[in-house]
C-alpha cells in the first residue's frame, strides 16, 4: 500500500479543524491562528467562533455530511478532528473524512480520541469502569479508527487522558508499555497545543500516542 505523506511541513500551512465550535477545537483554532497559520474550521454553529479574526474561515455544516467536509478540507495541508458527539456518528464521520482526503487531500489526518478506546492500554480497574460507562462511545470511535488505520493517509491518532478546563502544561506522552486509568487528566488547552504540533511537524506518522499530564 502506498502511503500518502506530507510530514514534516515547514512554514505558515493551511489546516481544516473539524469540530472547531467545540472546547477543544476553539482552543486549538487560537493556537493555530496565533501562531500565523491559515485555518478552516468546520463547525455545526459558527456562534461560538469569532469569524472576524484574520486567518479563520468558518464552513457551517455536519461531519456527516460529504459536502461541508469536502469544502472544509479544500487546499488545506492538514486536517485536525477534534469531533465530539454523544450519538454514535463518529464512525459515519470518519468514513467520510478519509474518503474526502485520499480522493482530494489532505494526506496529513490526525484524529483526537479518548483514552477509553486504547483499551490495551488501560489499567484492568480503568477498562471495566469505562466500559460500563462508554461502552457505547468506544465501539463507535473504535470502529472509526479502523477505517483511518487501514487508509493510505498519513495519520496519527491521539488518545487523551480526562479532559479539563486547567491551564496549559506540556503533555507527557505514555510509552507503549504504560497504562493510564480513569484518574489521570489532561487540560484542553494542553491537547490543542499537541495536537498543532502533531499536524504541522508530523510527529507520531501511523501510530497512536496516549498523551497525559
Amino acid at each position: 500500500m502506498t502511503v500518502l505523506s506530507c510530514r514534516g511541513i515547514r512554514g505558515s500551512v493551511n489546516l481544516t479543524v473539524l469540530g472547531a465550535a467545540g472546547a477543544t477545537g476553539i482552543q486549538l483554532v487560537e493556537r493555530a491562528l496565533a501562531a500565523g497559520h491559515q485555518v478552516t474550521g468546520l463547525a455545526r454553529s459558527a456562534e461560538p467562533l469569532t469569524t472576524t479574526k484574520p486567518g479563520l474561515r468558518v464552513v457551517q455544516g455536519d461531519a456527516t455530511d460529504r459536502a461541508a467536509v469536502s469544502e472544509s478540507m479544500k487546499g488545506a495541508d492538514a486536517v485536525v478532528s477534534v469531533l465530539g458527539a454523544r450519538g454514535p456518528v463518529i464512525a459515519e464521520a470518519t468514513r467520510i473524512i478519509v474518503g474526502v482526503a485520499e480522493e482530494e487531500g489532505p494526506a496529513r489526518v490526525v484524529m483526537l480520541s479518548s483514552f477509553a478506546v486504547a483499551r490495551d492500554r488501560l489499567t484492568p480497574v480503568s477498562k471495566l469502569v469505562t466500559r460500563m460507562a462508554m461502552g457505547g462511545q468506544i465501539k463507535d470511535k473504535a470502529a472509526g479508527e479502523e477505517v483511518l488505520r487501514a487508509s493510505n493517509l498519513d495519520w496519527t491518532i491521539v488518545y487523551a487522558t480526562k479532559l479539563t478546563n486547567g491551564p496549559e502544561s506540556v503533555p507527557r506522552v505514555v510509552p507503549e508499555t504504560g497504562k493510564v486509568g480513569v484518574a489521570q487528566k489532561i487540560s484542553r488547552a494542553s491537547v490543542a497545543s499537541f495536537l498543532l504540533q502533531a499536524a504541522t511537524d508530523g510527529l507520531y506518522s501511523r501510530s497512536g500516542v496516549v498523551i497525559t499530564e
